[in-house]
């Protein structure tokens, strides 16, 4: 009996077993009671044995029905895995991954992870959008891409958060800084200081406030830049120095971070998704070997 013949049989004779019922699997499966008595017979003659005792009242399985049965299931499921397993790796032939992260994620952590993966497959394009934590919500809500990758925000409105690494703000100045020669400070230590800023709409921006509020610290600004690139880019020219996250150092080894001592400077990064609505091949693999790379640093 040919592979797709025996498959539709053995389905037939399932749908039977599980109903009890000729009649009730015949609409199931879209068959006339016929043209199923004739299915299962053909099973039984390929098999060479009685699968199904038929009365007028009921339908009951034989010994050899029984025993068939389980196999015959794990079977029908072992197949159903290798046919949408085959079918996702045929998506990650092709395909468009879209992500919204903060820009200290798209200059930092992202790229090694987008190499990786551009390596890995090559026919999937990333769209990569480096917006504000605000903004990041707002673009996972309403299905603009795939997932996030932002900070907790309130999550209630069909949001999930799920920790992937934890960042950290660090001090960066220049390396004739007198700062630089120090292994930690503290805020106090730096409240006195012009601090080059990120735009008001930045969560680093909030954050840093945030920090010296709850310590009663006064906050001196100096410069502000809506980039952190730019950011780093002003502390480069000894215009002051910046609080700004780890993932933020662009390794050109021209600048210093120091640590800052306090619990509040540790911030957790997280994959933002809809609740309820699933991924694409392509997105699934992406998060998958992001989350390998990430959760490493937490």
């Amino acid at each position: 009996m040919p592979l797709k013949n025996s498959i539709q049989h053995i389905r037939a004779f399932l749908a039977v077993a599980h109903s009890g019922s000729f009649a009730k699997a015949a609409i199931e499966l879209n068959l006339s009671p016929s043209a199923l008595t004739v299915q299962i017979q053909q099973l039984e003659e390929w098999l060479g044995v009685t699968l199904l005792e038929r009365n007028p009242r009921q339908v009951s399985l034989t010994a050899a029905g029984q025993n068939n049965r389980g196999p015959m299931e794990k079977l029908l499921l072992d197949l159903d895995n290798i046919v949408s397993g085959s079918r996702d790796l045929a998506a990650l032939r092709r395909g468009v991954v879209t992500v919204a992260a903060l820009p200290s994620l798209c200059s930092g952590a992202l790229p090694p992870i987008l190499k990786t993966f551009r390596e890995q497959f090559p026919g999937v394009e990333v769209r990569l959008r480096d917006v504000v934590a605000q903004r990041i919500d707002a673009l996972v809500r309403e299905g603009e891409v795939d997932f996030g990758l932002g900070v907790r925000a309130r999550m209630g409105h069909g949001l999930a958060f799920e920790v992937v690494m934890v960042d950290r703000l660090s001090l960066f100045v220049p390396f004739d800084h007198p700062l630089a020669k120090r292994k930690t400070i503290t805020l106090s230590d730096i409240a006195a200081e012009p601090i080059i800023l990120t735009g008001r709409d930045s969560s680093v921006r909030e954050r840093v406030e945030q920090l010296f509020a709850e310590e009663r610290l006064t906050l001196t600004p100096g410069l502000e830049a809506n980039y952190m690139s730019t950011v780093l880019a002003l502390v480069r020219q000894g215009l002051g120095m910046t609080l700004l996250p780890e993932s933020a150092d662009e390794g050109r080894g021209d600048l210093v971070q120091v640590q800052v001592e306090h619990a509040g400077v540790n911030r957790e990064i997280g994959l933002i998704t809809r609740t309820g609505i699933g991924m694409s091949p392509a997105a699934g693999k992406f998060v998958e070997m992001m989350k390998r790379s990430l959760t490493q640093q937490i």
